[in-house]
């Protein structure tokens, strides 16, 4: 009943409640109390003469035939009656007209903003197209992502990517489940007569399958087939697209012609696509089946690679598990091969870069984009400054009739205009930069060789350019759209509060300047005094003065020991001969470039509990007199002499590391050593000590070297020192014609001085100083302006308020300090936000910083006191020049 009564009661009170919502959210609030008011009367009346339902019925039609034309009369003019394109064009037109019309009557903000943001955009397009030759590398396998690279990992060792075994890739063929098939390859080089002069070429050994694995078609003629990879089938050969190119000049006729390869004929059977001249494959020549017996084949020889593509349905993920059960079984059925190895499995895209490099170009891309943040910072900080020189024009316009949107869109159009000219000066200069590095680099970096201001990097430059004015343009532009018409066009009036609020949003800019900066800074300064810090140390060599290069005799013609010592001997005697020649010495391996083969190595009298805990060292074989030319300090003992000859007591000298590792204490003088697992093998007799050789290791102390005697342990693949006391890079004529006299089909490659060796083997290092200095010095000098500007602009707006102070008695230094003190706040909040931001992106760099910590103490204390001294200096000249201030003269004009 209690029910009913309110029912009843609140059925004649008023109109329906939800639609009387209804309308008064469809109407305009000037509308919305007249006709609400007028509809109530009209229910009331029609309750008493027709009841509540009818008159309920009656109120919901009026309510859902006005709904509609209220709402139409609550859209703007703007939308009600859209512009046609072409008027919205026109009004685009507009805008940008008068946007270059404001810039060009501000000339010196328009160029600082440009150059500016040019700088800022340039490094990032330069950055990004590094990072595009990876990302948007176009792999010559078809499918790439569902190729597999399998690479061997030996943490003792301290191999990251090591090569496989003939029998480990048998054992994949046979005993994998994941793949349809897998390939493999082996380097290779010959010596390539029948020319002008003899030709070293470069190439792969490679299985019959390798192209069908792959999926990569030949241009011309046809891949191998099968049967044509085993011991005794025809020699066949297939040309790289470019070796094609060069040396028979595109001619499709070259089927079926013969190359002459160390000696033996090998017939062109195809030309393969030029997709595949990518990355390392870019200096393949030509491509020949690999022939290996798998009856004869050593499992501890590590010679070849190992590529395979995956069966439908299967991830790379279930192909390494599949792969690391395999590796488990070989290391328990062969401990003293496989124990210690591992085999990881990755795709063809992720196999491109290491862990190393893909760190480095994270940082690069981190620090570009401060670089970014921080010039629109800066560029907004001006932004911000000139909008308040435009409030009366901004007024003006208000009082005009313009809505604060069309005001806020004619600011963002002129912020646009800075970035689009910002950016194309910015692809010029990315253009600039990359060339320079090139230069820096001598051309040996091939990813900055690869790098081009392609289709990717164009748009990646466009995107930027447009994102950019919503960074520092949005904010300015709201700023200086919200003016007072009352005050604003009042002669000389601006408000305190919206002064303060301004100076705050200013302020907060240039502590994200300084955090960003200083971050920025932290990282440069870790990789620079990383690279300084490799550069610095002992070579243990005298590189001036020496010439070097590589002679490779093939096996086919001197394929005994003896003819091999007689041609190196026979070669060193006629190089001594030569004019201004001072010494003439072998060695397997250039220093500063390769220590050699790393392997292990027993002591005698001291057996290794288990292989893996036998030592270590890199190998390299050299001739007598070779430590004495590249002037290697000779510790203790002597050096190899003419009599060690082949017949001799085997011997060989060791350096101060693998002494100071293995005889800590002792004296390795007369210890014998054996380089082998065979019991027959020869045990070495230590002779002599010699200094440690750098050879551009990523520890900061050298790695354990042994020297074996040329005679003793000969190597067809030989580089040929010769000091001189001129230059020695004019003795590269005459070596090469003394080489000829011996055999006239013999090459010579890789004719360098040491000097350029060792430049060459730093130039990755050069160019990262040169990217990440110039990174920090941008970052520095754009916080040091942004500091300038805010403290100029809040001197310009505490004019009266200053000359006052200084009216009344206060003095010049009190007036200084106040304006020192409100600088140095600003930098001590960006300082210390910045050294926390620094503290977590340093952990990206634990893995590539060398001979330093990830805190180093003079970086962290350093950048933070050079930024800090760079930021006072930039505070101190608007705090002098308000000590200058003539308080009458300002009091006179207010």
């Amino acid at each position: 009943m209690r029910k009913a009564g309110r029912r009843g009661r609140g059925r004649g009170t008023g109109p329906p409640r939800f639609a009387q919502l209804l309308l008064a959210l469809s109407l305009a609030p000037r509308y919305r109390d007249q006709q609400l008011g007028d509809l109530a009367e009209e229910f009331a009346a029609r309750t008493r003469e027709s009841g509540y339902q009818a008159a309920r019925r009656w109120y919901w039609r009026q309510v859902m035939s006005s709904v509609p034309p209220n709402l139409r009369l609550r859209i703007p003019p703007s939308k009600k009656n859209e512009l046609p394109r072409s008027a919205s064009m026109e009004t685009l037109f507009q805008d940008l007209r008068y946007g270059i019309r404001a810039l060009r009557r501000s000339p010196a903000f328009a160029t600082i903003s440009i150059v500016t943001l040019a700088l800022a955009i340039g490094v990032n397009s330069a950055i990004f197209s590094l990072v595009n030759v990876v990302i948007n590398a176009d792999l010559p396998m078809q499918n790439p992502e569902t190729v597999a690279l399998f690479r061997a990992t030996n943490a003792k060792l301290g191999v990251e990517t090591g090569p496989f075994s003939f029998p480990e890739y048998l054992d994949f063929v046979e005993q994998s489940r994941s793949f349809e098939a897998i390939a493999g390859w082996r380097e290779d080089r010959w010596i390539l007569t029948g020319g002008d002069e003899p030709l070293r070429v470069t190439g792969y050994r490679t299985t019959a399958n390798f192209l069908d694995v792959w999926r990569v078609a030949t241009v011309v003629g046809r891949g191998f087939l099968p049967g044509e990879d085993v011991p005794g089938a025809p020699h066949v050969a297939i040309l790289s697209h470019g070796f094609w190119t060069r040396h028979f000049a595109g001619r499709r006729d070259v089927i079926g012609s013969t190359l002459r390869l160390d000696e033996e004929e090998y017939e062109v059977i195809g030309v393969v696509s030029p997709e595949m001249e990518f990355a390392n494959l870019a200096d393949v020549e030509i491509w020949v089946p690999m022939g290996l017996d798998r009856q004869n084949a050593a499992r501890d020889e590590r010679s070849m690679g190992v590529t395979g593509r995956l069966r439908p349905a299967l991830t790379i993920e279930q192909a390494q598990q599949d792969i690391a059960a395999i590796g488990t079984a070989l290391a328990e059925e062969y401990p003293a091969i496989n124990e210690g190895w591992e085999t990881r499995v990755l795709a063809a895209p992720d196999a491109l870069l290491n862990d190393e490099s893909r760190t480095i170009l994270l940082l690069l891309a981190l620090t570009v984009g401060f670089v970014l943040l921080i010039a629109c910072a800066n560029v907004a900080n001006m932004l911000l400054a000139r909008a308040s020189s435009r409030s009366r024009e901004m007024a003006v316009r208000a009082a005009l009739g313009a809505r604060r949107t069309r005001v806020v869109r004619q600011l963002l159009t002129e912020s646009a205009v800075i970035a689009l000219v910002a950016a194309a000066i910015g692809l010029v200069f990315s253009r600039g930069l990359m060339q320079s590095l090139i230069w820096i680099t001598k051309g040996q970096q091939d990813i900055f060789l690869l790098a081009e201001l392609d289709g990717h990097v164009v748009v990646f430059t466009l995107l930027i350019s447009l994102a950019a004015p919503l960074l520092f343009g949005t904010l300015p532009a709201i700023r200086a759209s919200a003016v007072d018409l009352s005050d604003t066009l009042k002669e000389g009036s601006q408000r305190a509060g919206g002064r303060r609020k301004s100076l705050r949003i200013r302020g907060f800019l240039v502590v994200a300047q300084v955090s960003l900066a200083l971050m920025s800074m932290v990282v440069s300064g870790l990789l620079v005094r990383t690279v300084v810090k490799q550069v610095q140390l002992e070579l243990g060599f005298d590189p001036a003065g020496v010439l070097s290069l590589q002679i490779d005799v093939p096996e086919t013609k001197y394929d005994s020991d003896t003819k091999v010592r007689q041609f190196f001997q026979l070669a060193t005697a006629r190089l001594s001969g030569l004019p201004a020649v001072e010494a003439v010495a072998l060695v397997s391996r250039r220093p500063a470039t390769s220590p050699g083969p790393h392997r292990q190595f027993e002591i005698a009298g001291r057996p290794a509990a288990q292989e893996s805990d036998r030592p270590t060292a890199h190998t390299a074989v050299a001739t007598p007199g070779f430590v004495d030319l590249m002037r290697i300090p000779l510790l203790r003992g002597r050096d190899f002499v003419a009599s060690d000859r082949a017949e001799a007591v085997p011997v060989a000298l060791i350096s101060l590391e693998t002494s100071r590792k293995y005889w800590p204490g002792q004296d390795p003088l007369g210890s014998r050593i054996r380089i082998s697992n065979a019991a027959e093998a020869a045990w070495l007799e230590i002779v002599g000590v010699v200094g440690n050789v750098r050879n551009q290791s990523d520890s900061e102390s050298a790695d354990p070297q042994i020297y074996l005697p040329f005679a003793q342990k000969p190597n067809t693949n030989m580089v040929v020192m010769v000091r001189t006391s001129g230059d020695p890079a004019s003795l590269a004529a005459p070596v090469r014609n003394a080489v000829w006299t011996i055999d006239p089909n013999q090459p010579i490659d890789d004719v360098r001085t040491m000097e350029r060796v060792q430049y060459d083997a730093s130039s990755s290092g050069l160019a990262l100083i040169t990217l990440f200095a110039a990174f920090a010095l941008f970052a520095l000098c754009m916080a040091a302006i942004g500091i300038y500007g805010v403290m100029s602009y809040a001197i310009s707006q505490r004019t009266s308020e200053i000359s006052i102070r200084l009216a009344l008695g206060a003095d010049a230094s009190q007036v200084q300090r106040m304006v020192l003190v409100q600088g140095g706040r600003l930098i001590a909040m960006g300082t210390a936000v910045g050294l926390v931001g620094a503290y977590f992106v340093r952990q990206l760099l634990s893995s590539i910083v060398f001979g330093i910590s990830t805190l180093d103490p003079v970086t962290f204390i350093g950048v933070p006191a050079i930024l800090a001294s760079v930021g006072l200096l930039a505070n101190y000249i608007p705090a002098r020049r308000a000590t200058r201030i003539d308080p009458m003269t300002v009091l006179r004009t207010e």
